[in-house]
């Protein structure tokens, strides 16, 4: 699994003439990044003198942004196995209408898959810039950069899979999802880019 590499394998791979991982893959690694630091930051923060009245809720953000870690990294194999399922589906065989009639039901299906899994790890870099909002304002203040480092990288994620929606969104014939998913698209890239700069704001606030 790619999620279980070092590192620098990972890295390799990327740079590689592989055609998995890509841009999924690190829009996901950049959401899980996100999702780490806003862990380490509620970690580093429970226990400290003057942060006891927020302890509860840094446990629960612990809980949900370890989770949120979880499931990016478990969709960088997600995203690659999409993708995957496309390059197959083009490889059928059409020699025939049966086969044809196949081959294009097929692709119909991966071109879905490949624009549903990058559109669910912009929904977990979403939740990633909630928490990044949620623990700006409380969380130990001589970690603030690393907040603000969770929100860019979260962003970043967020935007750099949209793209990945985007490709595939023309090759699906049902209109209806197209027009749907566009719009979804348009209201979260709008969210996350004003979650982003408030969290910014308040980092900016608190480090002069």
């Amino acid at each position: 699994m790619l999620a279980e590499k070092k590192i620098t394998e990972f890295l390799e791979d990327l740079a590689s003439d592989l055609p998995a991982p890509g841009g999924g893959g690190a829009a996901a690694l950049s959401g899980a990044m996100g999702a780490c630091l806003i862990a380490m930051v509620a970690r580093l923060t429970i226990g400290k003198k003057g942060y006891e009245e927020v302890e509860a809720e840094m446990v629960d953000i612990i809980s949900r942004s370890d989770q949120l870690y979880k499931n990016l990294a478990a969709q960088v194999d997600e995203d690659a196995a999409a993708f995957n399922e496309v390059i197959a589906a083009m490889k059928m065989p059409k020699e025939n209408d049966s086969q044809t009639r196949l081959r294009a039901e097929a692709m119909q299906k991966s071109f879905r898959r490949a624009a549903e899994v990058p559109y669910a790890i912009a929904v977990n870099c979403m939740e990633v810039l909630d928490l990044a909002a949620l623990i700006a304002g409380k969380g130990n203040t001589n970690l603030i950069s690393d907040v603000g480092v969770a929100a860019e990288v979260a962003l970043a994620g967020l935007e750099s899979t949209m793209l990945n929606v985007r490709i595939n969104l023309p090759y699906i014939k049902d209109e209806e999802y197209v027009t749907k998913t566009r719009r979804q698209m348009e209201i979260m890239t709008r969210s996350a880019r004003s979650v982003k700069a408030q969290v910014l704001n308040l980092v900016s606030s608190q480090i002069g």
